[in-house]
Order: C-alpha cells, then sequence, then structure tokens
C-alpha cells in the first residue's frame, strides 16, 4: 500500500499529470474571459502541455503566463485575423443547424466545408506558436497548408476541438451534462491530446527551430 501512494508511484504520477491539467485548464479559462486574449491564453496552453507532453515537469502558473506575455502579440494579431470569418462560420453553422439555410442547401454545405477548413487552420495555429517563432502571416500560412499535408491528423484534432459544439448541436442535454467535464480538465485534455498527433508533424515539416525549454 505504501508503494500505491510514493511519489514515483504510476498512480501518484497520474494523479499529478491530471491535477496539472485542471490547474492549467482554470487558468485557460480564466485568461479568456476578456475574449479578447482567448489566442494569446490557447497558445500558452498549447505550451504547457507542449512541456508536459515532454515531462518536463514545468510550474504550470510560470510556464502558463511566461508564454502568455512572450507569445500575446503574435497570438493576438493571428486571433484578430481569424475572427471575422470564426464569427461567420460560427454564424452560417447555427443556421444551418436551425434549418435557416434549409432553402439553399449549396450555401448549407458550403458552410460546413467552411467550418472545417476554420476549425483546421485553428487546430494548428496555436500549437505552431508553441512550437515556433514566427511571423503571424507565417503561421497562418503554415496553419493552412499543413492539414492538407496530413488530412487525418488534422480531422481528428479539428473533431476533437470542436467536439464540444458538435455535441450541443447534436444532443443539448448531452452538453450540459458534459459541461463540468470540459470546464475542470476536457479542454488542457484535448490540447494535451492535439500535442501528442502534432508534434510528429511538425517535427517532419516545420524547417523552424523549435523554442527551447527554458524560453
Amino acid at each position: 500500500m505504501g508503494r500505491l501512494f510514493h511519489p514515483d508511484s504510476p498512480l501518484m504520477k497520474f494523479l499529478s499529470a491530471v491535477g496539472e491539467l485542471i490547474l492549467l485548464n482554470v487558468l485557460w479559462l480564466v485568461c479568456c474571459v476578456p475574449i479578447i486574449t482567448i489566442g494569446p491564453s490557447c497558445t500558452a496552453m498549447c505550451y504547457v502541455v507542449r512541456k508536459i507532453a515532454a515531462k518536463e515537469a514545468p510550474n504550470v502558473p510560470k510556464a502558463f503566463f511566461q508564454a502568455l506575455k512572450e507569445n500575446f502579440r503574435c497570438s493576438l494579431t493571428v486571433f484578430l485575423i481569424l475572427l471575422i470569418p470564426l464569427l461567420l462560420a460560427a454564424g452560417y453553422l447555427l443556421m444551418g443547424a436551425s434549418g435557416g439555410l434549409d432553402h439553399i442547401p449549396v450555401v448549407k454545405y458550403l458552410s460546413w466545408v467552411a467550418v472545417g477548413i476554420i476549425g483546421m487552420v485553428c487546430s494548428y495555429v496555436y500549437p505552431l506558436m508553441a512550437h515556433f517563432d514566427n511571423t503571424p502571416g507565417n503561421t497562418l500560412k503554415n496553419a493552412f497548408l499543413l492539414p492538407f499535408a496530413n488530412p487525418f491528423v488534422a480531422l481528428v484534432a479539428t473533431v476533437l476541438n470542436l467536439l464540444p459544439v458538435l455535441t450541443m448541436l447534436i444532443n443539448e442535454d448531452l452538453f450540459i451534462r458534459l459541461s463540468f467535464f470540459w470546464v475542470g480538465l476536457g479542454c488542457a485534455l484535448t490540447a494535451l491530446i492535439n500535442e501528442l498527433l502534432l508534434a510528429p508533424v511538425f517535427r517532419r515539416f516545420a524547417p523552424e527551430e523549435p523554442k527551447t525549454a527554458d524560453e
């Protein structure tokens, strides 16, 4: 029994990792409240999960706020550039789900395609900023091109990121039941899974040198 609760036991390591993700999830949610800081907060969360995935045992609050500060300008610029297409896509998605576009099916289906493309770009853009120093323009270009080079990974990452929205559209009761999971842990866990999916892609295709662990 004593070994079970030893700091180096698998159980304690698992509980420690869960605790880090919960703390990260809370920090991300709080820093997203001003709305305008959603982009920088996403980049900071991706930076921390990158360290967690690399087993670097980060100090979660310190690493999060350091990344938030260092990537704020670039992340904010990218977020503002993506904001208009995101709002348009969300509007068409809601209209399509409510039947408002049933009389113009071409627009309805094109809106779903647009949502998928924007979702893939967003799935890549913030992890890219957490891994590499680059300009907003080059980051957006890479985030647009990489999903087409790796469609399966891009599809999985996008579905994971859109899962709360898809759940809400399909079953509102289920979404409400799962809301505590997303608020407590789900977003950070999704970011960690995406990091495990996307990191090999970045190593294969991205020519930039990754940020060092102590940046």
